[in-house]
């Protein structure tokens, strides 16, 4: 792609946005993590991700106006994802990811599993995430916030992994400060590679097997088990 940095097409640079602000930025394994204040069709990066219950309903698609990609989104399946390219979005490509309706925490593995495969993509090399675009099924932040994260920094621990800037952008400013809470706390983990590893496995654990996991209660958005007897007793 030669001196184009983020590989976007000269016809699709546009100027950012006033209010685009760095929160947070952290680099791992040669892989940048930053957490923006922007809105996203505006970030300057090869690929967008259109996550949610409903994609082509989503700001993201209203935005783009690309009326035949409407038609495809509309017949997605939960957890499925369909590229396309861009028509009025500052990137090259869109990754539309239909999310489950959410009710409880058991369908937040759909939701993880899709969020690996958008990061396992080949091809280019910066990415923006965003909060679920369809507020009527709107996964709670924190929950979210944990998905996301763990899934990037798995990603990149695994090594499966081409995209060298990964972005999580928003305009709100609550949104923002869950992610970046977040993320500093999973990076905190990872300096002991061995918490790391277990937090993530319980992490795991939790998703599949819900309330239902053995000894231990994984608390959702804190990163911690407590033993489901000590729980008890506290009640």
């Amino acid at each position: 792609m030669g001196n184009n940095i983020c590989g976007i097409e000269e016809d699709k640079k546009q100027t950012l946005q006033p209010e685009s602000k760095v929160i947070t930025t952290r680099t791992i394994n040669q892989t940048t993590i930053q957490i923006v204040q922007a809105d996203i069709v505006e970030e300057l990066v090869d690929v967008v991700v259109n996550s949610s219950h409903e994609p082509g309903w989503s700001y993201i698609s209203k935005r783009d106006k690309n009326n035949k990609t409407n038609e495809l989104l509309q017949e997605m399946k939960i957890g499925e994802l369909i590229i396309t390219n861009t028509e009025n979005v500052n990137s090259v490509q869109i990754f539309h990811v239909r999310l489950p309706f959410y009710q409880d925490s058991k369908d937040l593995l759909p939701i993880f599993n899709v969020y690996k495969e958008c990061l396992q993509q080949k091809g280019h090399k910066t990415i923006s995430f965003t909060e679920q675009n369809t507020p009527n099924f709107q996964i709670p932040k924190q929950f979210h916030a944990e998905v996301l994260i763990r899934a990037i920094l798995s990603a990149i621990q695994e090594g499966d992994i081409e995209f060298e800037l990964i972005k999580f952008v928003s305009l709100d400013q609550l949104t923002l400060k869950y992610f970046a809470y977040e993320l500093m706390k999973q990076l905190d983990e990872l300096k002991i590679p061995e918490l790391f590893k277990l937090r993530y496995q319980q992490f795991m654990n939790f998703l599949q097997n819900g309330e239902d996991a053995q000894q231990e209660v994984y608390l959702l958005s804190t990163g911690i088990t407590t033993e489901i007897e000590d729980v008890v007793e506290q009640q």
